[in-house]
This record gives C-alpha cells, sequence and structure tokens, in this order.
C-alpha cells in the first residue's frame, strides 16, 4: 500500500481543487485557505497526495477515469470527494457518479455548510486512515509471529486449499513453502487424516477446535502433534482457518510410560499378595510349632521361608527398577559385560562360549545390561543343571546377539508366558528372572524373542539393538 494513502490526517488537511471556473476556484481557495492546504496542480493524479478533493461537473467529467482509479488505489482507506453542482439535485445523479463521488452539494452553498460537509467528510478519513494503520500494524504483528513462532502454522481456506505455511511448517513436515501453497491440505499424510479434516475444514463454525495427529517423518521415527485451529478474517477474500501444530511426542511417550508404570505395580501388588504369601504362612506354621514343641528343625524352614521372601522383595525390586527408561546410554564392550555377569553367577561346572569379538560396541546402561545377562545365565543353569554350556553371539548384520543354552528348550505354548512376573517351573524358581529381562530389553527399546538352539535349548535373540564394530 502506498504510504501517501496511509498518512496520518494533521490539523491541517489537504483539499484539491478541481474547480474548471478559474473564478470560483479563486474564491474557494480563498474561502479554505486558512484552514485547509489548497492545491489545485495542473497534473493533480500524477501523485495523488490529498485527504479530499473538490470538484465540480467539469471536473467530474474530465477527470472521471483518473478519478474512479485513484478512488480504487485508495481502498480500503476511505479518500472523500464532494461534488459542487449547479445543474440537478443529488438525486437526479446516476449510480455510476456515487462510484466516485462521495457526497454532492448544490450551488449556491454558505461558507457554514460548505466548512460542516468537509469536516464530516474528512472526520470520516481520519478515521479511515486511523483503521488502515491500526489493520497493517496488526497484519505486520501477524506476519512477524506467523513467521517467528517455532510450531508449524497453516492457513487453509474453506475447500482446504492451503494459502499461507510458515517456516517451521516447511521444515517440519518436509515440504517446499512454493509447492504446498494452493494445494490441499488433504494432501498431506497425517493420521488419522479424518481428524485434520473435521478441524480444518470447518469455517462455517466459529469456534475454535483441536485434535490429535500423527506425522511419520521417516520410516523410523512418527511425530505425535496437537493441532489447535481457529477461523481469522481479513486473510485473502474471505474467512480462512489457521491451525498450528505442536509436537507432543514426548508428552504422549511419558504418559504411556507412566501408564506402564502403573500397570506395572498393579502388577506388582498382586504378586506381592500371591507370591510372599505361601512362604510366610510356612514360616508362621512352622514358627507355632517350635513355640509348642520347642523342636529346632523348625527353625531351618523358618529359616528357609524368610530367604525365600528376601530373594523375592530383592527380585521384585529390581523389576521395578529396570522398567524405567534408559535415558543416558554409554557405548561399551559386549565382551566385557558379558565377563562381568558370568562372574557373577558362574559355578564350577558350567560353560560359557563366546562368539564374540572384542570389537564389538553396544550402547547400553551397563549395569541394567549385565544384570539381562546375569538372569539369562542364572535361567539356563536353574533350567538346565549346572553343568549347562552358555553361548552367546552376534546375530546377523550385526543385528543384535542371542544366549542360548544346551538344554531341552522352552515349548513353543510357554514362549509367551516366560516373561510374566511370577511365571516359573522351576521348584525354587521366583519367577521374576526373565520377566525382569523383558523390562531391561524395554527400557533399551530392543525386542526380545525366544526359539530353539542348534542343540534343541533355549535359545534369546535381542535385536534392534545398537552394535558397532571398531578397530581393536
Amino acid at each position: 500500500m502506498d504510504r501517501q494513502q496511509t498518512d496520518e490526517v494533521g490539523s491541517t488537511a489537504t483539499v484539491l481543487l478541481l474547480i474548471d471556473s478559474e473564478r470560483n476556484r479563486e474564491l474557494l481557495a480563498d474561502q479554505l485557505g486558512e484552514t485547509f492546504d489548497i492545491r489545485f496542480d495542473e497534473n493533480p493524479f500524477e501523485h495523488p497526495n490529498y485527504d479530499l478533493c473538490l470538484l465540480d461537473d467539469q471536473s467530474l467529467r474530465e477527470y472521471e477515469e483518473q478519478l474512479q482509479q485513484t478512488k480504487s488505489d485508495s481502498t480500503p482507506t476511505f479518500r472523500p470527494h464532494l461534488l459542487l453542482t449547479g445543474q440537478r439535485s443529488p438525486d437526479e445523479f446516476s449510480e455510476d457518479v456515487w462510484d466516485i463521488v462521495d457526497e454532492i452539494i448544490q450551488r449556491p452553498v454558505s461558507k457554514a455548510e460548505l466548512d460542516t460537509r468537509i469536516e464530516n467528510l474528512l472526520q470520516r478519513r481520519r478515521l479511515s486512515v486511523e483503521l488502515t494503520e491500526q489493520k497493517e500494524r496488526s497484519e505486520q504483528r501477524f506476519e512477524s509471529l506467523f513467521e517467528s513462532t517455532p510450531d508449524p502454522v497453516v492457513v487453509v481456506r474453506p475447500d482446504g486449499t492451503v494459502t499461507e505455511v510458515n517456516d517451521a511448517f516447511a521444515r517440519i513436515f518436509g515440504v517446499e513453502s512454493e509447492q504446498i501453497q494452493q494445494k490441499s491440505i488433504t494432501e498431506l499424510e497425517f493420521t488419522p487424516a479424518e481428524s485434520v479434516e473435521r478441524v480444518l475444514l470447518r469455517i462455517a463454525d466459529e469456534d475454535p477446535a483441536s485434535t490429535t495427529v500423527e506425522w511419520g517423518r521417516d520410516a523410523e521415527e512418527e511425530l505425535v502433534m496437537e493441532l489447535n485451529t481457529d477461523v481469522i478474517s481479513g486473510v485473502g477474500q474471505a474467512a480462512e482457518r489457521i491451525g498450528i501444530f505442536r509436537d507432543v511426542t514426548e508428552r504422549t511417550q511419558r504418559k504411556a510410560e507412566l501408564q506402564r508404570q502403573n500397570e506395572r505395580l498393579e502388577e506388582f501388588a498382586d504378586t506381592i499378595a500371591h507370591d510372599l504369601r505361601n512362604p510366610l504362612s510356612v514360616a508362621q506354621g512352622r514358627l507355632e510349632f517350635a513355640q509348642r514343641t520347642g523342636d529346632e528343625e523348625h527353625f531351618d524352614v523358618i529359616n528357609d521361608a524368610h530367604e525365600r521372601m528376601e530373594q523375592m522383595i530383592e527380585e521384585l525390586l529390581s523389576l521395578a527398577k529396570q522398567g524405567q527408561a534408559v535415558l543416558d546410554p554409554d557405548p561399551l564392550r559386549l565382551e566385557d559385560a558379558v565377563e562381568r555377569a558370568w562372574n557373577n553367577v558362574q559355578t564350577p561346572e558350567a560353560l560359557l562360549e563366546q562368539e564374540l569379538d572384542r570389537t564389538v560396541i553396544i550402547t547400553a546402561d551397563e549395569g541394567r545390561l549385565c544384570e539381562l545377562f546375569e538372569n539369562l545365565f542364572r535361567n539356563a543353569i536353574d533350567h538346565c543343571g549346572e553343568n549347562v554350556t552358555v553361548r552367546i553371539g552376534i546375530l546377523p548384520d550385526n543385528a543384535g546377539f542371542y544366549i542360548e543354552d544346551d538344554g531341552a528348550g522352552i515349548p513353543v505354548d510357554k514362549r509367551s508366558e516366560v516373561f510374566e512376573a511370577g511365571y516359573s517351573d522351576a521348584p525354587d524358581g521366583t519367577g521374576f528372572g526373565l520377566s525382569i529381562v523383558q523390562q531391561i530389553v524395554d527400557g533399551h527399546e530392543w525386542d526380545i524373542s525366544i526359539t530353539d538352539s542348534a542343540t534343541g535349548g533355549a535359545r534369546f535373540e535381542i535385536s534392534n539393538v545398537q552394535l558397532e564394530t571398531v578397530d581393536s
């Protein structure tokens, strides 16, 4: 917009006189000159800079095209034109005249009436300039906020056509601003697409709306986006709807993790109530016998029951800890973690066969990785005997690692149950060892599966693991 159109109308407004009669022009100039800045240029429309134009019938006919163009160029700012006529009353003029002229006054006219008419028109002019400037400032602020916000922002028409996107939208959704504009918002693959259409194509509904959608940034990463929308006016020719996307992926993950932890706590409560009841009942019963008979053999049974409860409590606490997500993993040699774990659980008769290279590096929480190995080693010893052979190696394509034994294996129909807390088919087992393994795997965002070893024993495969081979 030309700055001349929006200059504030000061105390001295500029009045352009387009009066064909030189005598009448001079009289009006003398009459209005004390109050207004008077202009009557030979080329008044070369740089139209006036607040009000006072013209007669002859000038209207002569400059009709230029006046029409100036009026159009001034929009939305009001630039008034007052016609002085001595021929016809205002009611006699055609509709086309009113496209140019805002008011018509018939001569002869008193100075007081002319001053009043001019002042009223200029008052409207001042208000128009002020509103236009406010609108421009608002649009500038909107544009600044639109581009500076780190959240993706899109503006769509009622039919879903994208009219504007900010830099954050183009960057996060991997599109070019010029390419997405004038296309439909439905061409972007949000999930579910119906939710986006429902909140962004509700132009008739003036209430704000929101929804949650997902965006697949790539094959491995999916963003969860909160979409808030509202109707805006003054952008283009009709009301449009603005949508602001906010990345809530981390918040959603925390919520899911909290839900998982709550479910695990409920599982702990059920497990504790069920599994601790048996050794506690044994200890209580034997204590009563010992009190009545004084037989010391009951104290050995009581001590065994207490030791079993202590073991169960320690493993339950470990299970609770291992369910937490691994937030700060470190690179370490896989062989070092295996040897440390084996030293904690080995028996003289058990044998560990490693098919590892010292150049294999894994990114993990070292303490929890060692506990994973310890529990898998103990599981093999508990179920296969103390002379078991345990093998550990790398999966094809460095996709992860495996631990297998030469025992009897795990039946297919039992493989989904063995990771449940409290499940055990060993007489002295607590049922928490493999559940702890599952929690450690989940905390690292790995995967675990059970199959048969080459000798028919149990083989645990931990995949989706970050492994690297470095120079030794």
